[in-house]
């Protein structure tokens, strides 16, 4: 009889602490912040609606640097370059605001593409503001009239003055003539090629 007490104790402490467990698993359970179904849904409807307002702030950005960068003019372009980082700063909230999002209701999964997200963008902003720096000096469009204003009347005045001298040396039958001749042609040629 005295070695079935010792297993009476022990059989009353097993079961002191299971129900000690069940009680803290009941309590636990009873006020956990359960969401209901359209509570849940209400979250999957914000996480979509601020991700389709990331893409649409990018599409925006995007389209606004590629004008910035076509701007015909130094103020257009200084335009569409504010548009663009406009555009950017709205996908940088709404990305910090998923974040905060996903931090409380996201699961691991999502959480971890949204730094995969977070990281390629901050690359894009980089490159975005390189190029938008860029856009707004107006490079290629000074480049162009560079190269089709001043330096496309000397190239015509060269020409015209290249033709007369040809013209000239034509006429006559002298080697200098034809070597200055050959010459004023070749000049000619080479100035075609640029």
């Amino acid at each position: 009889m005295a070695a079935m007490k010792p297993a009476l104790s022990n059989l009353f402490w097993a079961l002191a602490g299971a129900a000690i467990f069940g009680v803290v698993i009941f309590v636990v359970f009873h006020f956990q912040r359960r969401e209901t179904p359209a509570e849940q849904l209400a979250l999957k409807a914000r996480k979509i609606e601020l991700a389709g307002q990331i893409r649409h702030a990018l599409a925006s950005a995007t389209e606004a640097e590629k004008s910035a960068v076509l701007a015909a003019t130094e103020p257009g372009s200084r335009a569409f370059a504010d548009q663009a980082r406009t555009a950017t700063a709205r996908a940088e909230s709404k990305r910090v605001a998923l974040g905060k999002l996903l931090r409380t209701t996201g699961t691991s999964k999502q959480t971890e593409q949204l730094a995969q997200f977070s990281s390629v963008f901050a690359k894009f902003q980089q490159i975005d503001k390189e190029l938008l720096d860029l856009a707004v000096k107006n490079t290629n469009i000074k480049a162009w009239a560079l190269a089709f204003g001043p330096a496309a009347r000397a190239m015509t005045e060269m020409d015209g003055a290249l033709s007369r001298l040809v013209r000239q040396s034509a006429s006559s039958t002298t080697a200098s003539a034809q070597k200055t001749m050959l010459l004023a042609a070749g000049a000619q040629a080479a100035a075609l090629r640029i």
